[in-house]
């Protein structure tokens, strides 16, 4: 118990500080970290036969990766209004690369003893192109001119305000059970808190907003993101819980601590940032 509010203690203060106080390139920097260690947890639990090659390659374009997404939304800052575009085919060119050296990979080590099965190179696309192409929209929402200090707390107060709720409403009324072979704590009267714990997290920050930054919130459009996102919340905790569960482990690292590893604790927002960058670029938000 100690280390968990040591975790949190320390950890809460340092990521609202990199979030908020910091310029958007040290939220960057936050996201490469997340997604290179995210990229080597995934390979390390759900790889059969790696071999180091891969974990360098996949590591350094899942940082790559986010880098190249930062820089060209800046570009696209300066550069639109002149030039009425953008170069996003420079989003593709690191998941292009990861997946022919995969492959490339896979081929030549076949029948040598050393293969490299299609379940590894599988996981080493989402590792290092999926998984930080969906933490990027973490930044994306940091880089929101004008509010994008508000934006980009939206995932984690979706994320804790349904977190919260749901294990709350799970303690009281939690009789049936969700997903028992891939989270057994899970239950569906906790399904139900959590969208609408994210709702009225939504609704706090939109409260908040308005008094720092002059944001005015529709609190109808924030109720909806905030319960809609959380849906896909609760996907992603159930689909990074199967991968733990096929692979026989409680957690995918202990760098928290208690807490576990950067898949444990970022495992719902990974779904989320997702959706409300969806709505933050079509202005329902």
């Amino acid at each position: 118990m100690k280390q968990r509010w040591l975790v949190a203690i320390v950890g809460l203060p340092l990521l609202l500080l990199v979030l908020l106080a910091c310029p958007q390139w040290a939220t960057t920097l936050l996201v490469c970290a997340i997604s290179g260690v995210a990229a080597y947890e995934l390979l390390h639990v759900a790889g059969k036969n790696i071999g180091k090659a891969v974990y360098a390659v996949t590591i350094l374009c899942a940082v790559a990766q986010v880098w190249v997404i930062y820089d060209v939304r800046k570009w696209y800052e300066v550069t639109v209004p002149l030039r009425g575009g953008a170069p996003f085919d420079k989003c593709l060119i690191l998941p292009w690369v990861l997946v022919m050296f995969l492959f490339y990979e896979a081929v030549a080590r076949y029948g040598k003893g050393n293969d490299l099965p299609f379940t590894d190179v599988a996981t080493g696309i989402v590792a290092g192109a999926v998984l930080p192409t969906m933490y990027s929209c973490i930044l994306l929402l940091r880089c929101v001119p004008e509010y994008g200090k508000l934006y980009v707390l939206a995932p984690f107060f979706i994320a804790f305000a349904g977190d919260s709720l749901s294990m709350g409403f799970g303690m009281w009324f939690g009789k049936r059970k969700m997903a028992p072979h891939v989270s057994p704590h899970k239950t569906w009267a906790g399904g139900i808190g959590g969208p609408i714990g994210s709702a009225l997290g939504m609704l706090l920050l939109g409260f908040i907003g308005q008094r720092w930054l002059g944001y005015a919130p529709d609190y109808l459009e924030l109720v909806k993101v905030g319960a809609g996102a959380n849906l896909f919340g609760q996907l992603g905790d159930l689909s990074l819980s199967l991968i733990k569960r096929e692979a026989g482990i409680k957690d995918y690292s202990h760098l928290f601590l208690t807490h576990g590893g950067m898949l444990d604790r970022f495992d719902s927002t990974l779904f989320i940032a997702p959706i409300v960058y969806l709505f933050v670029g079509t202005g329902a938000i």
